[in-house]
């Protein structure tokens, strides 16, 4: 037990409620692992600036939210300068879609590797009513790595890359 720094509090270490909380817990607190945004082979990437073993929590995927509609007016945008920050949430939601290009956050800079390459994963999680993406490591990542992703086949659609 850690001695008193006040004098009639008692200091705990903080736990869950219980000994199986909420996998949403690391995402509500914004407990993530910290990030570094350096010079990548394409372009910017991000890289672990600590050591992650599986399943550690990188971050919550931030933009604007929006409409098909609205994406159609900005993918000329997207095309033009080489850049696509939108994320879909799933095929159940396909009508909507997270634009990080204006407010986006470090998650924005993970780059694209294949499945057997790729050490993160994103989850789309209900947290208190929203959808959020969060991105988790699916292997061990060693300090100074990049971080990569599979964007998965519908990115890839009316890019020429096959």
């Amino acid at each position: 037990m850690p001695e008193n720094v006040c004098p009639g509090y008692v200091i705990t270490a903080m736990q869950g409620a219980t000994s199986n909380p909420c996998v949403n817990t690391k995402l509500q607190r914004n407990d993530t692992k910290a990030v570094e945004i350096k010079g990548a082979e394409y372009g910017l990437g991000a890289f672990a600036a600590q050591d992650m073993k599986t399943g550690d929590f990188i971050g919550d995927y931030v933009g604007n939210l929006m409409t098909l509609d609205d994406v159609d007016v900005l993918d000329e945008v997207a095309k033009y300068s080489g850049r696509n920050y939108f994320f879909e949430f799933s095929g159940d939601n396909e009508e909507e879609m997270l634009d990080a290009a204006p407010v986006g956050n470090a998650t924005r800079f993970l780059n694209h590797a294949t499945v057997e390459r790729a050490n993160c994963e994103a989850r789309i999680l209900l947290v208190n009513g929203e959808h959020h993406i969060g991105f988790y490591t699916t292997k061990a990542v060693a300090r100074g790595k990049e971080l990569f992703l599979c964007y998965g086949e519908t990115y890839w659609l009316n890019k020429g890359v096959n």
